[in-house]
């Protein structure tokens, strides 16, 4: 269960958007997957910037690209030959992302036509995490109350009734 980005569906479309973030420097893509809660929810966007190993730090977000997949993960700590990253409501740690992998690094996420920055998690953050990591039961349940959200969010469609009686009233 990882925050695959929505590109990932297709490995053109990887190859594609990992050749605009190398020739451009900055990229917007969709999360689809659920590694990343409570930090990174499904349909949120994410801009990353194209960075090498030596500008990412621990506890900072990263894209990289593993067997033609998009992932986004935070980085639990730097090692010699890469980044050990690990998604926020995932048990174990990934396999050390190289610099072969590594894509860029999140600058921000728009969740609900709102910006945030990227940042370390809080202590309800950390708790939420770790109710996630520890119950697929309260992973679901998050995930429903986080789409009832978004739907009592969205505008309401606007419906324009037009009424000759009252154009023409004097």
């Amino acid at each position: 269960m990882s925050s695959f980005i929505s590109a990932g569906e297709s490995p053109c479309k990887c190859d594609l958007a990992a050749e605009v973030l190398r020739r451009f420097g900055q990229l917007r893509l969709q999360v689809i997957g659920t590694s990343m809660l409570p930090s990174i929810w499904p349909g949120d966007v994410v801009t990353i910037r194209s960075s090498s190993l030596n500008e990412v730090i621990p506890g900072g977000l990263v894209l990289f690209s593993r067997d033609r997949r998009f992932i986004v993960h935070r980085v639990v700590k730097v090692v010699e030959n890469g980044v050990v990253t690990r998604g926020d409501s995932v048990l174990g740690p990934d396999l050390p992302v190289t610099s072969d992998e590594l894509l860029g690094r999140v600058v921000s996420i728009t969740s609900a036509g709102k910006l945030r920055k990227v940042g370390r998690l809080g202590v309800v953050g950390r708790l939420l995490a770790l109710a996630v990591r520890r119950s697929t039961l309260i992973s679901n349940l998050l995930l429903r109350l986080h789409a009832a959200g978004r739907k009592s969010r969205q505008a309401l469609p606007v419906t324009v009734v037009f009424r000759p009686e009252a154009a023409w009233r004097n």
